[in-house]
């Protein structure tokens, strides 16, 4: 038997526009940044490094998706190799420096995409 909050959640996400899930992504990055620098000031190292491979997949799928046609492409794919290469540091020190040095970088975009998306939604 299917659970329904799995299949409402599964349904919710196909039926997003490219920036609701644009947002969604940001938004879960910037959870599991607080969420791993809570961890990282309670030495726990582990878990916080699980939350911090999980805040690279989502920008190496970001940087998977970006159409490399467009210059603003390459500077967003150099921002999320940034975003990378910060939250490997912060896993190899052991230190919430890294993660502070992001995240108001990652909500500031964040909140970018969701003003680019009310424009684009009020043009359509």
């Amino acid at each position: 038997m299917t659970n329904p909050f799995k299949e409402y959640k599964k349904n919710s996400i196909y039926t997003m526009t490219k920036g609701e899930l644009l947002i969604l992504l940001f938004d879960e990055a910037v959870k599991r940044l607080n969420q791993s620098k809570i961890l990282m000031e309670n030495q726990d190292f582990e878990n916080a490094n699980i939350q911090l491979e999980r805040i690279r997949s989502i920008f190496n799928y970001l940087i998977a998706t970006l159409d490399d046609s467009y210059e603003l492409s390459r500077d967003l794919a150099n921002m999320y190799t940034f975003f990378i290469i910060e939250t490997i540091k912060a896993s190899s020190s052991k230190s919430i420096k890294h993660i502070d040095d992001i995240l108001p970088i990652v909500k500031d975009l964040r909140n970018t995409w969701a003003e680019a998306d009310v424009l684009a939604r009020k043009r359509n």
